[in-house]
């Protein structure tokens, strides 16, 4: 497959995940959670939103296949770029994904974001104080208006630096896709490099006869 559409077939996934992740509060409700869930899902879904874009760029990269070949050009060279286009395409859709979700919840969606916070954060305190209960010297709990804060929707002024992080993050994952693609080509099966790959365009099928 063809690095843009195996980047777009994944970076479908990453849009779903990137999503899911920003715009959570429309799909729970922090009273029909047990308090762990909840704790988990606000503590640690920004890390498991990146994990799963870092995935997926892996495996766009992993599964591409070049399909435009130069005459000249070593196979690997061209795993090497199509994999790092391929991972490229998909941290694109996942950092416009999140840029679309951060206009929404520093805009329109911003009441929206504030009325989860103030549901969230009793549940969170509570969870979190259970857990400290079973510890012999447990740390200072944060009081429940400084977890409100931490769940407030994003300034305006914080679309530019999700922009950033969009170039941030794709020359990143790009640069880990270019790397999969290079170690396939060289310690990939013998088809990665020779039998599997497709006829080079402009290669003559056999040599006339003398």
């Amino acid at each position: 497959m063809s690095p843009l559409r195996t980047g777009f077939r994944y970076g479908l996934v990453a849009v779903v995940i990137a999503l899911v992740a920003d715009l959570r509060y429309l799909l729970i409700t922090p009273g029909d959670l047990p308090n762990w869930i909840l704790t988990v899902i606000e503590t640690f879904r920004t890390q498991a939103a990146l994990a799963a874009f870092l995935f997926l760029s892996i495996l766009a990269a992993l599964r591409v296949r070049p399909v435009r070949v130069e005459a000249d050009v070593p196979y690997r060279s061209l795993l090497l770029r199509d994999g790092a286009l391929a991972a490229t395409v998909v941290s694109v859709m996942a950092g416009l994904a999140l840029l679309v979700a951060t206009g929404l919840n520093s805009t329109v969606l911003a009441d929206n974001v504030r009325a989860y916070a103030s549901d969230a954060a009793p549940y969170i305190l509570e969870y979190n104080a259970k857990v400290a209960g079973r510890l012999d010297e447990p740390p200072p709990l944060p009081p429940v208006g400084e977890i409100e804060a931490g769940l407030q929707p994003p300034e305006p002024r914080d679309v530019g630096r999700s922009l950033a992080n969009l170039v941030l993050r794709s020359i990143l994952l790009g640069t880990v896709g270019a790397i999969v693609g290079a170690l396939r080509g060289s310690f990939g099966k013998r088809g990665d490099a020779g039998e599997d790959a497709p006829p080079r365009s402009g290669a003559a099928e056999g040599t006339p006869g003398a």
